[in-house]
C-alpha cells in the first residue's frame, strides 16, 4: 500500500520566527533606504555660520537647476532680506516675499530684470537686516552662495 503524501507545514515557532526575521529585514531595508537617500540638501543651517539668520537657501549652494528656477532665502523670525543675482539687485516689485514666513524669491521671467540664469554658474547674495531695525544700519547681513543652471 501507498503512503498519502503529507504536507509539511511549518510549526507555529518556526512560523513566528519566519515573520519575525521578514520584519527585521523590512526594517533594515527601510533604514539603509532613508540613509541612502540625497535630498540635496547641504545642511543650508550653517549657512556662513548663522543658523540664527538663515534656514535654508534655494537653490542650495551647489546644486544644478534649471535656467528658469526660482532662488531665494528662508531667514529667521524677526528678519527681512533683498536679493542679488549676479551683482545685479532684483527689484522689490519684482521679488516674490512671503512675509508670514520670512522668505524672499525671486523667479526669472521675460519682462523681468533677469529673464533666465546664466548658462553655468551662478551666484546669489542676500542682504539681510532685522525687520525692527530696517535695512541700511550697521547690522545688515550679507549671504552670498553660487549654484550652476544648466
Amino acid at each position: 500500500m501507498v503512503e498519502p503524501q503529507r504536507r509539511t507545514r511549518l510549526s507555529d515557532g518556526h512560523f513566528r520566527l519566519l515573520i519575525v526575521a521578514m520584519v527585521v529585514a523590512a526594517c533594515v531595508a527601510l533604514y539603509a533606504g532613508v540613509r541612502a537617500t540625497d535630498t540635496g540638501e547641504t545642511d543650508p543651517i550653517t549657512v556662513s555660520g548663522r543658523p540664527d539668520v538663515v534656514e535654508r537657501l534655494v537653490p542650495g549652494a551647489g546644486d544644478e537647476v534649471i535656467r528658469q528656477a526660482e532662488l531665494g532665502i528662508d531667514l529667521a523670525p524677526g528678519y527681512e532680506g533683498a536679493l542679488l543675482l549676479n551683482g545685479l539687485e532684483i527689484p522689490t516689485e519684482e521679488l516674490r516675499l512671503v512675509p508670514e514666513q520670512n522668505q524672499v524669491f525671486f523667479t526669472p521671467a521675460e519682462g523681468k530684470v533677469v529673464a533666465r540664469l546664466n548658462a553655468g554658474p551662478n551666484c546669489a547674495e542676500a542682504i539681510v537686516w532685522k525687520a525692527s531695525a530696517g535695512r541700511g544700519t550697521a547690522d545688515d547681513q550679507s549671504f552670498r552662495w553660487c549654484f550652476e543652471a544648466l
